[in-house]
């Protein structure tokens, strides 16, 4: 049975000096240095190593291809005010992401996924001021925390008069875009030859081996980019004098010009080539326009797969002027805890930003209903007890949190747990809490696993749990050579790797980048070639659950 009460708290903004605090961002401030190098490097897995077995295509269009095509966003629409970072990195790689991942088709005019999303909790609620989201990375790391809705859910898109700034309410709508969110972005520093090389294995097959690659998104100096035409193909002769824009690549042909990425520029001016060179010119490039170190990177991103959240909180907040106001969570793994002992925000997302208007925008209404995941915080409540938090930070003006609920979906079907509190007050300059005690169990994040055995097709698989790994064991007689490939349950290819002996090899849960993959079920195969030239494939079903 779970409890629940509410506890509210108005305090200094001082009061949660120990804990994580959320960051005031800077208007078209320096990129910090610390925070690009936290971002992952990608690099390419040791499977590429042999380029016989996995070579790399002369040419890859995702416009054109087969293979890539159904997944490419429309390239016709044009981007508007300074939101060219958002557009390359929700509308063009994140939209590309989720639609390869989940198999959904293009269709229409627009993309997808509409990057007014991301850029109107950044920008001063007006579209050509800018703002935070000059760079893409901010888009990114909103998307990592709550997905995006799509463009009809959003409700507008490319300068709609009635969505220049707006913010979405409802919470289905939110916990929709929850499900897709990213799980994580990298980068490819681009001042060596060497990066031609991984950006040409994302675009081809996403670095895992995918069917469908992946479109980056990279920023270069880009006023009055110079350009000549030969064979009806416009090329970069060199990066402009000043100015910024966010580009997207999204193929490259080795035939042109001693090897060139094929560029959206969100123009709405069909594509661009811009030779490998280029972008190799590292310090240049983005000194030019000053700034931002992280101008030489491009990134690309990879989403949640078969993501569910299984915490959230439902809030209806009153507010007149947003960015005066800052929307936090927290935890503590106790049901009768009166403070966090750890929270988080959702990067630009709520966090005094998009100007001063009220929550939904400009003309619209100061009451606003959203969704937060909690489903993060699944270790803090491991013993399947805990408090969900809620903290509102004001700097200045009032309001009222109307109505908070834990939504619980650990169970396969939503339990609304409901504060028995409702209209707290949101006095200026203060800190308000209220929170939800919790009493459950999220068992797909469980700490213990049992030593399961699983048997499949002349393929067993024996989890370690000693050393955290899978041991997998097959027959096949004589054998040439053996490949065992694991796969998540949509077919894209995390991990392979050539058979130690033949008859076994193991499995320590991580993908081609060293990190653990995510809890879940996999395909675990192996491919036997054997001496006589035959071959054949044993496969099971594995479930990872740490």
């Amino acid at each position: 049975m779970k409890r629940f009460v509410l506890l509210f708290l108005t305090v200094s903004l001082g009061y949660f000096g120990s804990q994580a605090q959320t960051v005031i961002r800077k208007q078209f401030g320096t990129m910090d240095a610390n925070k690009i190098a936290a971002i992952p490097d990608f690099v390419l897995p040791a499977i590429y190593s042999d380029r016989n077995a996995h070579p790399l295509p002369a040419v890859v269009n995702h416009e054109t291809d087969a293979n890539y095509k159904k997944y490419m966003p429309p390239t016709g629409w044009c981007i508007d005010g300074w939101s060219c970072a958002n557009a390359s990195a929700v509308s063009y790689s994140y939209d590309y992401a989720v639609q390869s991942g989940l198999n959904l088709t293009t269709s229409g005019s627009n993309p997808m996924y509409t990057y007014n999303y991301t850029y109107h909790f950044l920008n001063s609620a007006n579209q050509s001021t800018g703002g935070d989201g000059w760079m893409y990375v901010e888009a990114f790391d909103i998307l990592k925390e709550t997905g995006c809705p799509t463009s009809t859910d959003f409700g507008g898109f490319d300068g709609s008069v009635d969505q220049t700034n707006a913010w979405m309410t409802g919470y289905d709508k939110y916990y929709t875009a929850m499900k897709i969110r990213i799980d994580q972005y990298y980068k490819i520093d681009m001042a060596t030859t060497a990066a031609d090389e991984l950006v040409r294995q994302i675009v081809y097959d996403y670095g895992d081996q995918s069917p469908a690659g992946a479109l980056l998104s990279f920023q270069a100096n880009s006023d009055a980019m110079p350009t000549t035409t030969t064979n009806g193909r416009k090329t970069f002769t060199s990066l402009g004098g000043s100015g910024g824009h966010a580009l997207t690549i999204c193929g490259y042909d080795m035939n042109h010009a001693g090897g060139s990425w094929l560029i959206q520029s969100g123009w709405g001016d069909g594509d661009y080539w811009c030779p490998f060179g280029l972008l190799r010119k590292g310090g240049a490039w983005y000194a030019q326009g000053g700034g931002c170190e992280s101008n030489k990177y491009v990134m690309f991103c990879r989403i949640k797969k078969n993501y569910t959240p299984k915490l959230t909180f439902k809030v209806t907040l009153t507010h007149a002027q947003r960015n005066q106001v800052c929307i936090m969570t927290g935890v503590a793994n106790s049901a009768t805890a009166s403070a966090p002992t750890k929270t988080k925000d959702y990067q630009g997302a709520f966090n005094y930003a998009g100007g001063s208007v009220p929550m939904c925008g400009s003309g619209k209404s100061s009451t606003i209903e959203i969704g937060l995941d909690l489903t993060d915080f699944q270790a803090d409540v491991a013993g399947g007890q805990g408090t969900f938090f809620l903290k509102v930070i004001t700097k200045s003006g009032s309001g009222t949190v109307n109505s908070l609920s834990l939504m619980d979906y650990t169970s396969g079907t939503v339990k609304e747990i409901a504060c028995k509190q409702s209209n707290v007050s949101l006095p200026s300059n203060s800190t308000t809490i209220l929170s939800v005690p919790w009493n459950g169990t999220i068992t797909e994040v469980a700490n213990s696993r049992s030593n399961i055995l699983h048997q499949g097709n002349g393929l067993t698989a024996a989890y370690n749990a000693n050393v955290k790994k899978f041991d997998f064991g097959f027959s096949g007689g004589t054998m040439k050579s053996a490949l065992l490939q694991i796969k998540d349950l949509s077919g894209r290819t995390v991990f392979s790797r050539a058979c130690e002996s033949d008859k076994s090899v193991s499995w320590d849960l991580k993908n081609y980048f060293g990190l653990k993959v995510g809890n879940g079920a996999y395909i675990a195969s192996v491919n036997i070639e054997k001496k006589d030239g035959s071959s054949h494939t044993v496969a099971t079903k594995i479930l990872v659950k740490d």
